[in-house]
């Protein structure tokens, strides 16, 4: 994963294979319908404590690693 896109694009296929709308998603996951498309999207503005517990919840971890150089 390189971006806030490919990010979206993970959250957007959970979404897809739960076979659940936006706003059914939203509402489980305790945030808003426009919050949940803007995160899809790959919006770089959501990134927020909100954004960590709607990953925490969809089972996804994020880890990070010093880019080598050279």
């Amino acid at each position: 994963m390189r971006s806030v896109s490919d990010l979206g694009m993970m959250v957007y296929g959970i979404r897809q294979r739960t076979g659940l709308s936006q706003r059914a998603m939203a509402a489980r996951l305790g945030v808003s319908q426009r919050y949940l498309s803007e995160l899809e999207t790959g919006k770089p503005k959501v990134m927020n404590d909100q954004f960590f517990a709607v990953l925490d919840k969809l089972g996804i971890e994020l880890s990070f690693r010093e880019a080598s150089r050279g």
